[in-house]
């Protein structure tokens, strides 16, 4: 039989915590039971809100029924799996859709007799913002003519957006596991290793001490004659040559709680000149908005902070900061700068938020760039890094 020790999940009353922060802002709304959804999309973290709740993720989708009051039930994709779920779930009704997941739901909101309440519907809030699929949303509108249907995304995204100490251990062992990554790049890395072939290493790096595959991004180029400025979002079969840049994003978890680290590496060779500039501007724009991120600090010192890049001739390619969880949160942050014109988001700063710092510095000319940054906790005092891989341009 299964343990606590094969599948880690948080104290009794960490979760009761969550279910009662959940229920304090469904009062506030008015709302008399959440369905919330999650895919495998993300890279899992589509799933972030069905964890949060259940301790379960699951490789398609799932949904959980959550009232107001009542025991919240998690429906699973497929039977196939149910036995795992069974096992990695907190919520004793956990059972399988049986290819039919509006029915499925529909069935335990009847048996909680909110035929007539208000549901708020909670997709997820990611790079993307998504909510439920329509066949289910449009069957439950039909099951239920007398119900009122809102939007309630935004009810998990508040309860997650604050860490407990429960769950800053938990970021803290996948902060940990990422250093294992880079170490393992460190030592073991090699000129004429294929993306795969450094994918294999870093994972080597942590999967034997518990860690998960969050994000691989890997990529290498010339500095000579470069053709990316940002790491690949999959491995591909180019050879790393004498002369060559590798750029990386990577995030190794602990059961979704994951870290998050950037690092350039030179393969054979210093950096040229112009990486060599464009690492020092980045981690100087690293190291002042690391300074500037604070409680009661905000998005504007976010932007003033990292506005050396711009002042240093330098654009930017990703978002420079963005929020971090079980999956990219809000807020993103950009220079004025910035190559991309994304939504920015306003933000004060608390306690216990996570970050990442990431100023992914380029050329005006878009042509060569590189990327620096780590996650960081919101502490009384400032932000910290929760990686301790060293600041530093890497060499193979």
């Amino acid at each position: 039989m299964a343990s606590a020790k094969d599948h880690p999940r948080y104290p009794e009353e960490e979760y009761s915590r969550r279910y009662r922060e959940i229920r304090k802002r469904m009062r506030e709304r008015g709302i008399d039971l959440l369905v919330m959804y999650g895919d495998s999309g993300s890279h899992g973290g589509n799933q972030a809100n069905v964890k949060y709740v259940t301790n379960y993720q699951d490789p398609v989708c799932s949904f959980v029924v959550f009232p107001l009051e009542g025991e919240p039930a998690l429906y699973m994709s497929n039977r196939l799996y149910l036995p795992y779920a069974k096992q990695m779930s907190v919520l004793p009704v956990t059972e399988a859709v049986d290819y039919d997941p509006g029915k499925k739901v529909e069935m335990r909101i009847r048996a909680l007799n909110m035929e007539k309440g208000t549901i708020g519907f909670v997709g997820y809030r990611g790079i993307l913002r998504t909510s439920i699929p329509f066949g289910v949303v449009d069957h439950w509108r039909n099951a239920f003519p007398g119900a009122t249907f809102v939007e309630a995304t935004e009810v998990l995204h508040a309860v997650r957006s604050v860490k407990s100490k429960e769950e800053l251990k938990w970021f803290r062992r996948g902060a940990a596991l990422t250093d294992m990554a880079f170490e393992a790049l460190d030592k073991k890395a090699r000129a004429g290793m294929t993306d795969y072939e450094m994918a294999a290493v870093l994972s080597n790096g942590y999967m034997p001490h518990g860690g998960g595959q969050q994000l691989i991004f890997i990529g290498s180029t010339s500095m000579a004659r470069p053709h990316l400025i940002f790491p690949n979002q999959f491995p591909t079969h180019r050879k790393t040559r004498k002369g060559d840049i590798v750029l990386t994003e990577l995030s190794a978890d602990y059961h979704m709680h994951s870290g998050q680290a950037h690092r350039p590496i030179s393969v054979g060779v210093k950096p040229t000149a112009i990486y060599e500039k464009l690492f020092e501007v980045g981690a100087e724009a690293y190291a002042r908005i690391l300074k500037a991120v604070k409680p009661g600090a905000n998005h504007d010192d976010v932007r003033r902070a990292g506005a050396i890049i711009a002042e240093e001739g330098f654009t930017t390619f990703d978002a420079t900061f963005h929020g971090w969880g079980l999956l990219i949160e809000d807020p993103r942050v950009d220079i004025e700068a910035s190559m991309i014109k994304r939504p920015q988001n306003e933000i004060v700063f608390r306690e216990g938020m996570l970050m990442v710092i990431q100023p992914n510095v380029v050329t005006p000319d878009g042509k060569r760039g590189l990327q620096v940054g780590n996650l960081v906790e919101v502490t009384k005092t400032g932000a910290r890094s929760l990686q301790k891989f060293p600041m530093k341009f890497m060499r193979i």
